[in-house]
C-alpha cells in the first residue's frame, strides 16, 4: 500500500508541469507578443506555485483518501473535492487571495488530486 501511495503521489507532482505547459501554450498562441518569453514566464510561475498543490495533497487529499479507504467508502468525487478545497485554502493563505492566481492554484491542486487517483488505478 505504501509503495502504491508513493507512486501515485509522485504522479501528482506532474500537475504544475501540465498546468504550466497548457496555460503557456494558450497564451503563446493567443497573444500577439513574443511567445517564448510568455511561455517560460507562465511555466516558471506554475513551478513556483507548486507548493500549493503539494500542501493540498499532504494535508487534505492523502489523509482524506486514507480515511475513506479505512472505512471502504472511497468516492472519487470526494477526493477531487478535497483537492480543490485544499488548493483554495492554501492559495488563499499563502499565495493569492483573489484573481487568476487563486483560480490557477486551485485547479492545479484539483488536477494533482486527479492524477493521484489516476496513479492509484494505474499502479494497482
Amino acid at each position: 500500500m505504501k509503495q502504491l501511495l508513493a507512486k501515485s503521489i509522485a504522479m501528482s507532482l506532474l500537475s504544475p508541469l501540465l498546468i504550466g505547459v497548457l496555460l503557456g501554450s494558450y497564451y503563446t498562441f493567443t497573444l500577439s507578443q513574443p511567445g517564448i518569453q510568455i511561455f517560460f514566464s507562465i511555466l516558471i510561475s506554475a513551478f513556483s506555485n507548486a507548493h500549493i498543490a503539494g500542501l493540498a495533497m499532504a494535508v487534505f487529499v492523502v489523509p482524506g483518501y486514507l480515511l475513506m479507504h479505512k472505512y471502504s467508502k472511497v468516492q472519487y468525487s470526494a477526493v477531487l473535492a478535497l483537492g480543490m478545497i485544499g488548493g483554495a485554502f492554501f492559495s488563499y493563505v499563502l499565495a493569492a487571495t483573489s484573481g487568476m492566481g487563486f483560480i490557477v492554484n486551485t485547479c492545479m491542486a484539483a488536477l494533482a488530486s486527479g492524477l493521484f487517483l489516476y496513479g492509484l488505478r494505474r499502479f494497482a
